[in-house]
This record gives structure tokens, C-alpha cells and sequence, in this order.
């Protein structure tokens, strides 16, 4: 009689077991996926996954002060972390500074293109009020926000337009569609004519998709062209949300020195950088 009751007991435990794994399934691991996938933690997550691949890159200075070659790899690091952790921010998209004739600064959204040791790509309308303060005053300033990373960078130089073979070879470089709103689009020309021609010739490349011909090249408009950003400056923040206050790199170019003088192994042709630091602390 014991024994039966003591099985009784445990099939009944073991019944209640198999209703109550489905329940827990259906309930409690929704709610520890939206915990673990809400935005303080997957923050936090995304900074490690930062923090632990730029010391894994080993190239910030341990010094106080310290030149090293170029500042630009850093950013160049910066830039593709963020494009593979949060790419929905559109990290290659920054806040351009210039200053109009009245000498008052004046912000808009830039999207860059390139950058390497020369500098850093843009292109834009040639007759737009961006491009002719910049041809008016060169001193450019391009400012990053990746909030979610809690990271940002300041970059600052002068621009100069780049040539025609190049702004052609970076248009060349574009989807057809991207070319036919630059060839044709509202910035290209203000000449009713322009619209006209560009409907037009979507037509005849819609036509001639169907009957699988072959489409010829968009011609590059003439207003329209790039400018390469010189850097004198970069400047890198960072904070980590905690007590420690936000921290700022920042990498000045040295005017003041011949070229290579700081390091004999650094080419002649490169420039040399001056490196110092800070912490910010809220007040």
C-alpha cells in the first residue's frame, strides 16, 4: 500500500513537470530574451565588443604623449566596428561645419566616401552653398556620433576639390540609379529641360531592359564634384558610462617640425603627430 502511494506521488510530480516545462517555455523565456536583448544591455555589450577590438589592434598609444604615424588607421577601425555592430546608423554619415562669408559656422549632414593616409573623400554639388563656403574659406570640421557605441570623432583640416578624373571615376563608381538622380535629379539643374531629358532617358533604359539592350553611360554632370579633407586634427571620445568621466584622444599635427624629424623611421613623406589625452568629468 506504501508503495503504490509513493507512486501515486511521483507520477503525479512527474504529470505536473510535463505541464509546467510548456509554461515556462511560453512564458519566462520571452521575458529573459527581451532582458537580455534591451538596449542597456546590448550597449554594454556592443562597448566590450569594442573596447576588447581595439586593444586587440594594439595601436593606441600607452604613452602620455606620443607621435606616432598616422591617426587615420585608428579611425578607419572606429568606422568598421560600428559598420558591423549598429550599420542601421549609417556610420559613414557626418556633421560637416563650415563657416560662411559673414563668418558664421553653418552645419549639414556630409556623407564620406573614402579615407586614407591623404585624407578624407566627399562629393557634392559644385554649386551648392556647401561648396562654395569651402572654396571661400577651406577650413572644414567633420564630427561622428555613434551613440550607441558611445563613441565619437572630430576631424579637422581643410578641403580642396579634387579633379575631374577623379569626381568621374568615383561617379563611375556608383549604381546606375544613383548616377541617373545625379545626372538628372533636381540638384543637377534647375532648367526644366534637365528633369525632362532625365525622364526621358529612364524611359528609353526601362525600354531598353525589356528588350535586353544594352545601356550606354550616363555622362557625369559638370556641377558636380569632390573634395579631399586634409586633417590637422582628430579627435576621439569615449565613455564607457561609469564613474571614470569620458575620455578624449587626440592626435594634432605638428607644424612646428620638419617632417620625419621625430622618428627616423617614419618616411619622409608622412606627417608626424603629436598625441595627448583627458579625462572629462560631469559636474
Amino acid at each position: 500500500m506504501k508503495l503504490e502511494i509513493n507512486m501515486s506521488i511521483r507520477f503525479t510530480s512527474f504529470r505536473k513537470l510535463i505541464i509546467e516545462i510548456p509554461i515556462m517555455t511560453s512564458v519566462v523565456l520571452p521575458i529573459l530574451w527581451e532582458s537580455l536583448s534591451s538596449g542597456p544591455f546590448l550597449c554594454r555589450l556592443r562597448q566590450g565588443s569594442l573596447s576588447s577590438g581595439l586593444r586587440r589592434a594594439s595601436t593606441l598609444p600607452r604613452e602620455e604623449r606620443k607621435t606616432i604615424e598616422e591617426p587615420y588607421l585608428i579611425f578607419l577601425q572606429w568606422l568598421s566596428a560600428v559598420q558591423h555592430q549598429v550599420p542601421q546608423l549609417r556610420p559613414r554619415l557626418a556633421c560637416m561645419a563650415t563657416v560662411d562669408k559673414a563668418g558664421e559656422p553653418v552645419t549639414r549632414l556630409t556623407k564620406i566616401e573614402a579615407v586614407n593616409s591623404s585624407g578624407i573623400t566627399f562629393y557634392t554639388n559644385l554649386g551648392s552653398r556647401q561648396a562654395g563656403e569651402i572654396s571661400s574659406n577651406p577650413h572644414v570640421s567633420l564630427h561622428f556620433n555613434w551613440a550607441p557605441l558611445m563613441r565619437s570623432v572630430r576631424i579637422a583640416g581643410t578641403a580642396r576639390q579634387l579633379s575631374a578624373e577623379q569626381a568621374l571615376h568615383q561617379f563611375h563608381k556608383y549604381p546606375r540609379h544613383v548616377q541617373l538622380c545625379l545626372a538628372y535629379g533636381p540638384q543637377a539643374s534647375q532648367a526644366s529641360t534637365s528633369r525632362i531629358s532625365g525622364v526621358l532617358q529612364w524611359l528609353a533604359e526601362r525600354m531598353g531592359s525589356l528588350f535586353g539592350q544594352q545601356h550606354s553611360d550616363i555622362p557625369m554632370p559638370a556641377n558636380w564634384g569632390g573634395f579631399l579633407l586634409t586633417p590637422c586634427l582628430y579627435e576621439f571620445g569615449m565613455d564607457n558610462g561609469g564613474p571614470n568621466g569620458r575620455k578624449r584622444m587626440r592626435f594634432r599635427r605638428c607644424l612646428t617640425m620638419p617632417r620625419g624629424a621625430r622618428d627616423k623611421n617614419i618616411n619622409g613623406e608622412k606627417h608626424d603627430w603629436v598625441y595627448d589625452s583627458c579625462v572629462e568629468h560631469d559636474s
